[in-house]
């Protein structure tokens, strides 16, 4: 490990007094003959309010990286020794302490730190598939614990949803009790110039084969992001789960505030995967080469405007016409994610002959060239648009679909995926981001329409189709509201959905109006 690096370079963030006060609170009692690790103690906050509330200096054992908080760490009179935390992990340091709490660093895949040992922290967390250093020091320290011990931690609120993290999640199930999630602050390290959504995490380590009754019976306290540290001891939105809840979501998401009812059909219906398969698209490794602009479309005019400043006509960015389009040696291809949904005009143009073939990546088994829909993997919303025959797609951000169930349609396929209710699904509970998965599309919970809810998104969706076509500004408000509450409707139907959900998907997840 370099030691020229500082404590901003190694994600060290200084965590406010009322929010230590309150971790260590929900620690319960810590008797004299218990020991309490930081296992990355930065400063010492932790260290001095635990003083502070009178514990024992020789109860409480400290490391970090960092040599210079080594003088005052010492000063104080507890066990500090300076050690890199996640790589000096060995078998006689498994089982030892009765509670460890913390702000663990957080860098990712780019950091110096990351960079520097990559093979080493590999070779530890791969199995876990641990990628930024505070998913790490969860794994870390829940080794470090001894059968029912707590764990205190506040860290990013990411690896609570993202499937990146879903091993993290697994393994935190299979070996401990949540004792409780509290969304902290959004703005609770504004003042550093950190933009992490903070969550508070309380664990007591369970992971005995005896203990797997207890770890799903386990009720789970959970609380909805609270505006102030003051609301931390009386919030406002407080639930109890019970743990085993988090095994039906995908990728066993520790979700906060989702209603019961959509729990149930998680758990209960079939996968999309049934019904709308997803593959992976192609690579040509060189698309500044291989992919033209068409002649007539919003991104040909950006390549003009580009081409106008690039004297050499041999680095210039492609356009072909429309009559070229059709001809054998070009075939139609999406490349391109964002929010539009139903229909966008095809804007790119795949080279196809015999030299240019030779040179791509294009994966075996995908069914090419079928009619079907096309997902953006990159978006705000989760958007599904017509794919016309002949067609080949990207591999990152834009994802093929084709219908696999002669019992549904594309036509149905692109209402149900633009609805208000699965965009709560996909963004609002699968994945917040602006990123999403085949896996996750693919684990979106089905459920078959009877034949007149069918019909009539199938007519909302072909009066949009043909709007759009003529007019890419039309505004299908109309035809979107009545397929939100048609699919609403649907499922409400089998899973008793309450009304206040139809009020926060009107309010939050509604794509009335085109973007």
């Amino acid at each position: 490990m370099p030691k020229k690096l500082n404590d901003k370079e190694l994600g060290l963030i200084f965590t406010p007094y009322k929010t230590v006060e309150y971790i260590i609170s929900r620690l319960g009692e810590i008797k004299d003959d218990q020991l309490i690790l930081d296992p990355c103690v930065g400063p010492g906050i932790f260290v001095e309010v635990l003083l502070r509330n009178g514990l024992k200096k020789e109860q409480i054992y400290a490391f970090d990286i960092n040599p210079n908080h080594k003088r005052a760490l010492n000063s104080l009179g507890i066990k500090f020794l300076q050690q890199d935390t996640l790589l000096a992990i060995k078998e006689s340091d498994y089982n030892n302490y009765d509670f460890i709490i913390g702000n663990p660093p957080y860098l990712n895949k780019s950091s110096s730190y990351i960079k520097d040992n990559r093979k080493e922290l590999k070779k530890i967390y791969g199995k876990i598939n641990a990628h930024e250093t505070y998913s790490m020091f969860i794994v870390n320290s829940i080794w470090r614990l001894k059968e029912g011990g707590k764990l205190g931690f506040i860290t990013s609120d990411s690896f609570l949803t993202l499937s990146t993290h879903k091993r993290l999640r697994k393994f935190i199930l299979e070996n401990c009790l949540i004792n409780e999630l509290l969304l902290a602050p959004q703005d609770l390290f504004s003042n550093q110039k950190v933009s992490t959504s903070p969550v508070i995490i309380i664990l007591t380590k369970a992971s005995k084969e005896d203990d797997r009754k207890n770890r799903l019976n386990n009720r789970i306290k959970v609380v909805a992001r609270v505006e102030n540290e003051e609301d931390y001891w009386s919030p406002k939105k407080m639930y109890e789960i019970p743990q085993k809840n988090y095994f039906s979501l995908p990728f066993n998401i520790f979700y906060i505030d989702i209603e019961p009812q959509v729990i149930n059909l998680f758990g209960s219906a079939p996968k999309l995967k049934n019904f709308i398969k997803g593959y992976i698209g192609m690579h040509t490794h060189n698309n500044r080469k291989y992919i033209a602009a068409i002649e007539g479309t919003d991104l040909a005019g950006i390549f003009t405007k580009r081409n106008s400043k690039i004297i050499d006509s041999n680095v210039q960015y492609r356009i072909i016409s429309n009559t070229q389009l059709k001809r054998e040696n070009w075939k139609p291809y999406f490349k391109r994610g964002g929010s539009e949904q139903y229909y966008r005009p095809i804007m790119e143009a795949l080279e196809w002959n015999e030299s240019s073939k030779i040179k791509y990546d294009i994966p075996n088994n995908v069914p090419f060239e079928k009619e079907g829909l096309i997902i953006s993997g990159i978006s705000s919303r989760l958007a599904a648009r017509y794919m016309p025959k002949g067609c080949y797609w990207d591999s990152n951000k834009a994802i093929g679909f084709i219908v696999e169930n002669s019992e549904i349609s594309i036509e149905y396929a692109l209402g149900l995926l633009n609805s208000s209710l699965y965009n709560y699904l996909a963004k609002g509970i699968i994945n917040n981001t602006n990123s999403i998965q085949l896996s996750g599309i693919h684990a979106l919970p089905f459920i078959l329409p009877d034949s007149k809810t069918k019909l009539m998104v199938e007519n909302y969706v072909k009066e949009i189709l043909i709007q759009l076509k003529q007019n890419d500004n039309y505004n299908y408000e109309k035809e979107q509201m009545k397929i939100d509450d048609l699919i609403f409707n649907l499922y409400t139907m089998k899973y008793n959905f309450p009304e206040r959900l139809k009020r926060n998907l009107d309010k939050k997840y509604s794509t009335y109006k085109k973007v």
